[in-house]
């Protein structure tokens, strides 16, 4: 893949000492990759030693807060420390990441075919895994222009895990300005869920909470939704 646009990823990590080593080594060893910016988001675990040991040998920016700030304020430190001209946000909790995903991320945006490009993860289980489907909109492996999302930053801080939800709203109220958001199938990526990862009782409190954050940015941003709605009507009219 010829490109001309410099891509630097940002990772944001809480609690993910099992998975964070292979995600952020993947993308050290990735060529297409010329930033790497992991922003440890509190962590209470082991994540701060193993990113540590990491840095020690390996150039990156390792951003680490003291307390827990959410996903949003992550991802955002991170585009505030870019200086791509392509952002991919990768999440730390992926098992099998490779090289090939990052290529299938930032392909659309680097022939210039779209504005957003968004990670389909294959379900483990398509029967058990409620939340797969929803990975079409909102899963974290998503490629952006740095530039395209500059004016929500702000915005963007405060969604928590509605950051996802956020980026869809945006982009689809700029129908008329940038070109349709692009799913692509990222095969042989494993998402560890909640599920998997906490207690049952825990993992339903984190999913009760990530659904309240989501709905909370519908609602804050309704006036992107109404744009939406307008656009639609203009361009059935047209």
């Amino acid at each position: 893949m010829i490109k001309e646009n410099k891509i630097t990823a940002v990772v944001s990590v809480y609690n993910e000492e099992k998975t964070v080593n292979n995600v952020v080594y993947s993308l050290i060893n990735c060529s297409l990759i010329d930033e790497l910016i992991v922003v440890n988001d509190g962590s209470t675990d082991s994540t701060s030693k193993v990113l540590n040991q990491i840095a020690a040998s390996h150039h990156f920016q390792n951003i680490e807060f003291e307390k827990n700030r959410g996903k949003s304020y992550a991802m955002t430190t991170g585009v505030e420390h870019a200086s791509g001209d392509i952002i991919v946000f990768v999440d730390a909790d992926l098992i099998g990441f490779s090289c090939e995903h990052i290529k299938a991320l930032t392909l659309p945006l680097v022939s210039n075919q779209t504005n957003m490009v968004i990670g389909r993860r294959p379900a483990e289980n398509p029967k058990m895994d409620i939340t797969g489907p929803m990975d079409d909109w909102i899963g974290g492996e998503r490629a952006v222009y740095r530039k395209d999302i500059l004016p929500i930053l702000d915005k963007m801080r405060k969604t928590k895990f509605g950051v996802e939800t956020l980026l869809n709203l945006y982009f689809k109220s700029k129908i008329n300005t940038y070109k349709q958001t692009i799913i692509v199938d990222l095969e042989g990526l494993v998402h560890v869920r909640k599920y998997k990862k906490y207690s049952r009782p825990k993992a339903a409190i984190n999913y009760a909470k990530a659904a309240s954050q989501i709905v909370r940015t519908v609602f804050v941003n309704y006036v992107l939704i109404f744009t939406i709605i307008k656009n639609v009507f203009t361009n059935l009219k047209l």
